[in-house]
């Protein structure tokens, strides 16, 4: 039920992509429906489902105005999420995945924010991740944590002080952002499965005039072995870490930002940086020949002031036995 005056209220579009969603998309949906300050719109890109999403897509549509199911080709999440924003007539945009959920008070306690800041442009939160199990059985723990609260300028300064509290999501799902700086950014999702949300949140972070951050809690996030973030990952996690990190570097030389140089850019993508090394090393990944010089610089930067990367990428066999060891040990203090 919605409990707050609209009329007072900014309009929110939540833009979702699905494909082949239909045994969770019903609860992220109830999820959006059970606010205490309900969104303008709910547009659901049906991404080529076959197993009978459109048909529940189009069962809620039929009793709530603010569903609005598009039925789409098969062309990927980037592509889903363009297609959305391009149906935007909110004043605010908030992207979520097809199997989260979101808390009920997450738009009304927004809108509170708003209300004292009626400039704000970009609204940013923490989440929480939870087991693939029924309601009763679900356990919670943080993930993806702000560590600062409050009202804050945009631009370099934020990007510089988001890195260094740990708090520079590079995901779409922990922040509420202006159809206006969205529109200013002009910056498309990429047509790739991994990282393609990072240069976007890059220009929103760097780009921002006003912003407001919370500690609290609002998107739960499931964890389900076949998503795309933790299954088995080939050399196309590596490569796409470099399309979007040059899509950013391409835009920044079009487009220069005060205040933004490569330290900046290097530390909005450090964790990715390592993640590519770890990621190659973990899962023995052939190097396609093109990429040697990229990724031998990638391991130059990378290692030359962390001894752990260091070992890692010049001794795995060693640094996967210490690891081996080390839960060991830790299993020994902590017997089950």
């Amino acid at each position: 039920m919605n409990l707050i005056n609209a009329a007072t209220t900014p309009s929110i579009a939540v833009i979702m992509p699905v494909w082949n969603g239909r045994e969770y998309i019903g609860e992220a949906i109830d999820s959006l429906l059970n606010q205490t300050l309900l969104p303008a719109q709910v547009i659901v890109i049906d991404d080529g489902s076959t197993d009978g999403t459109l048909a529940l897509l189009e069962e809620y549509a039929s009793k709530h105005p603010q569903v609005q199911p598009v039925r789409a080709a098969h062309g990927g999440v980037s592509a889903a999420r363009n297609k959305g924003l391009s149906l935007v007539s909110s004043d605010y945009v908030y992207f979520m995945d097809a199997d989260d959920v979101v808390a009920p008070e997450l738009f009304a306690d927004f809108a509170r924010v708003w209300r004292d800041r009626p400039d704000l442009e970009l609204f940013g939160f923490s989440a929480r991740k939870f087991n693939n199990a029924p309601l009763a059985q679900r356990q919670y723990e943080g993930t993806h944590p702000r560590h600062l609260s409050g009202e804050l300028n945009g631009g370099a300064a934020l990007l510089s002080k988001l890195i260094a509290r740990g708090s520079a999501h590079r995901v779409l799902w922990t922040s509420i952002i202006s159809k206006a700086l969205i529109d200013r950014i002009n910056s498309p999702f990429l047509p790739i499965q991994n990282h393609e949300d990072a240069p976007f949140m890059f220009g929103v972070y760097t780009q921002a005039r006003q912003a407001f951050f919370t500690s609290s809690a609002y998107y739960l996030k499931r964890v389900v072995d076949t998503s795309l973030s933790i299954s088995t990952r080939d050399f196309s996690w590596v490569k796409n870490y470099f399309i979007a990190r040059e899509n950013t570097d391409n835009a920044l030389r079009q487009h220069p930002v005060a205040n933004v140089d490569r330290e900046l850019v290097d530390g909005y993508y450090a964790a990715l940086m390592g993640g590519c090394l770890i990621e190659i090393r973990k899962n023995r990944m052939d190097v396609p020949r093109e990429y040697d010089e990229k990724i031998n610089r990638l391991a130059r930067q990378m290692t030359r002031n962390n001894l752990k990367l260091r070992l890692l990428w010049r001794y795995y066999p060693l640094y996967s036995g210490l690891l081996y060891c080390k839960r060991l040990l830790r299993g020994q203090r902590h017997p089950g």
